[in-house]
């Protein structure tokens, strides 16, 4: 596994289930930054969960004893917002999701409604509740436009898992015969231009790390990157019948100094 650390200059780290979890570290996590540190390749984060904002997730990995600059986390929200504000500045937006996400929204200039609403916005949501469901399900039936932040079916706790925006939506499509139109969050092409646009690396130097087959390793196969699935995280177990394949399977981070 050492042969990772020379093979590769950029690494690009999916955040919650490959980092930690919540508020644990994952074993191993800051020899390995420390590594990278010391051997001065660059690194990146990159994150779906909306409930965050950069700043906040570079305190938090700086409470871990794990350094970055703001610049070096790149968030769902984030690339949501930009694609708003610059294709539709006018558009009257309804938004499934925590109040962090709404208000980063707001103060990023995107017009957030209850009514008369142009596109309906899907995320995270731990106060989802059948009022917001009812007012999406009126305006997707009234021709809004069908987004989300992120398509992940449930999100990584410290020790289990909760539904996320997959499940939202599903539910939606359900409700409305309406199919979602764009997804900002992994393995969109809009997140990963976000993460390219920082990185002045060929892509045969990159690695990209996370912990689910249906996000981070099929956004590294789609864009000729190769990957390493973490099974610390959402995903528990590899079978090679999977059609979604990364270049390394790894119990943790950690494993690439350790083994």
């Amino acid at each position: 596994m050492k042969d990772i650390l020379r093979k590769y200059d950029t690494f690009i780290f999916d955040l919650d289930g490959t980092v930690y979890r919540e508020s644990r570290l994952i074993d191993g996590a800051l020899k390995l930054f420390n590594v990278l540190n010391q051997l001065n390749k660059n690194y990146l984060f990159i994150s779906n969960r909306t409930t965050s904002t950069p700043l906040e997730y570079k305190i938090k990995l700086k409470s871990f004893g794990i350094e970055c600059e703001v610049d070096q986390v790149i968030t769902s929200a984030e690339v949501t917002k930009d694609f708003l504000i610059r294709n539709h500045p006018s558009k009257r937006v309804f938004v499934i999701g925590e109040e962090v996400f709404i208000n980063y929204l707001k103060t990023g200039g995107v017009k957030i409604v209850n009514n008369k609403i142009d596109i309906v916005l899907v995320s995270l949501d731990r106060t989802l509740n059948f009022r917001k469901i009812w007012i999406a399900q009126k305006a997707l039936k009234n021709n809004a436009e069908f987004y989300s932040a992120n398509i992940d079916m449930t999100c990584p706790i410290e020790e289990n898992e909760i539904l996320d925006a997959g499940y939202t939506i599903l539910a939606l499509e359900k409700l409305t015969g309406r199919k979602l139109e764009k997804n900002f969050g992994k393995p969109s092409h809009y997140i990963f231009e976000k993460v390219f646009s920082k990185i002045h690396t060929e892509k045969e130097k990159c690695l990209l790390i996370g912990d689910r087959l249906e996000t981070d390793i099929l956004m590294a196969n789609q864009n000729q990157i190769d990957s390493a699935l973490v099974l610390s995280g959402v995903t528990k177990s590899f079978n090679n019948n999977s059609l979604i394949k990364p270049t390394y399977v790894l119990n943790q981070i950690s494993d690439i100094i350790n083994l």
